[in-house]
């Protein structure tokens, strides 16, 4: 059987559920390929190391479903271009605060999202 790669281990963080609210905004972003809404249960809020023309610390957002990779689906969020770790870490806790309140998909459906400025 196949197991995936569980964060948890890594992070010792709660996991962030998903609220009502972003769990009924989820199934229209994310249809099920037979139609049926997908399953999600947790928020995968990651900073992630990025080299790219310039080097720094990226935020992605994926729902996360029970089971499943979370690279399954697309990220509902994530920066564009890289910024410094602080900034980052801010914008992350920013972003668990938004999923906490059940607001993430309100204030940051948008995938493409560059406004350091707001951090």
């Amino acid at each position: 059987m196949l197991q995936y790669l569980d964060f948890g281990h890594f992070f010792h963080r709660l996991p962030i559920p998903i609220g009502k609210h972003d769990k009924n905004e989820l199934e229209a972003i994310y249809p099920g390929k037979d139609g049926k809404p997908r399953d999600f249960t947790y928020w995968l809020i990651a900073l992630m190391w990025s080299e790219e023309e310039v080097s720094g610390w990226k935020v992605i957002v994926f729902p996360v479903a029970e089971g499943r990779a979370f690279w399954a689906v697309p990220p509902l969020f994530h920066t564009d271009a890289p910024s410094s770790f602080d900034k980052a870490w801010k914008l992350s806790e920013t972003l668990r605060a938004y999923s906490r309140g059940d607001q993430l998909t309100q204030k940051f459906v948008n995938p493409y999202w560059d406004d350091w400025a707001a951090v």
